[in-house]
């Protein structure tokens, strides 16, 4: 776009040239790219135990690259001195610049480490730089309380690595905070796209109300950082309310998708009904001891997965 403008003291003519701004679309992948494009972790953190003079035992590293034929994941091994103080004294280090003689093997999904004599105890983890069209292997993992009759109940879904160690550290965690997993895994492989990830309920029964949105987010930059310690993944809690207290069962269904990928599982849960039926005590006869009531009135709360 031109615009011309006379001057005013030497009477020539002064062409301002402005330049159009591109208001076309990013192609897919481009913007986290170009936003975050630096390598990612994609394990969780191994500790190693200095070892004097023995040499150093295999140590299987599992990773969440998905390495299907076409894939561009550039994967390496980093390790730091391991340290309790919660500030890192030293920054990650590709494993053979510090150890030249170890031996980095990769498997499928999984990278074995040899390393040499250790005369300090290190942390190792993979870390990865995928490029535009690889993605990352993950699964949906929920759990929950025991639900109780009439009370609402609290749903909690996460979004984790997809490997043993991830899977593992999720489920101690959630058993500390007395939950369980309700039901089985679903995979999902998320793209390396700037969109984010939908978790959705779905065909819930009729006597349930989800509390809130059915449609809940979990940002991409949260699902590509795998965290340090294995248990800090990204979830979202949907909380249930039993609004018809007749009704004995629980159905619904739960989608996770990314892009042209999605998953679901479907979650049952069944219950005994409370009739609240009171118990007389019998009276007490002269010389004789009162005999405790039966108990007709225990509830029973259990799932089929």
């Amino acid at each position: 776009i031109q615009e011309q403008r006379k001057g005013c003291t030497s009477h020539h003519n002064l062409t301002i040239h402005i330049r159009k701004r591109r208001t076309g679309k990013m192609r897919p992948g481009t913007g986290f790219q170009n936003r975050a494009y630096r390598s990612f972790m994609v394990s969780g953190c191994y500790k190693i135990l200095k070892n004097g003079f023995h040499p150093q035992q295999p140590i299987l590293i599992e990773h969440c690259c998905l390495m299907a034929m076409g894939n561009s994941w550039d994967i390496v091994v980093k390790c730091r001195q391991h340290s309790n103080q919660r500030k890192r004294i030293k920054n990650w280090q590709d494993v053979m610049e510090v150890y030249p003689e170890a031996k980095v093997e990769r498997k499928h999904n999984d990278i074995e480490l040899t390393l040499p004599v250790l005369t300090e105890n290190l942390e190792v983890a993979a870390f990865g730089v995928p490029k535009e069209n690889d993605q990352k292997r993950m699964q949906m993992a929920i759990f929950g309380k025991d639900p109780k009759q009439g009370c609402n109940w609290k749903i909690r879904v996460y979004l984790i690595d997809d490997s043993t160690k991830a899977f593992k550290v999720v489920c101690e965690k959630e058993a500390e905070k007395g939950n369980r997993q309700l039901t089985t895994l679903s995979g999902l492989f998320v793209s390396n796209s700037k969109g984010n990830i939908r978790i959705e309920f779905t065909d819930l029964d009729p006597g349930w109300q989800i509390k809130g949105d059915k449609v809940k987010i979990i940002y991409i930059k949260d699902a590509w950082n795998s965290p340090e310690n294995s248990a800090n993944f990204p979830f979202c809690v949907f909380e249930v309310s039993h609004v018809d207290r007749t009704k004995q069962q629980f159905f619904c269904g739960i989608t996770v998708s990314h892009d042209d990928d999605s998953a679901n599982t479907e979650m049952v849960a069944f219950f005994k009904q409370n009739r609240g039926v009171r118990i007389k005590l019998p009276q007490k006869r002269k010389n004789s001891p009162t005999k405790p009531p039966h108990d007709n009135n225990v509830e029973v709360y259990g799932f089929k997965i």
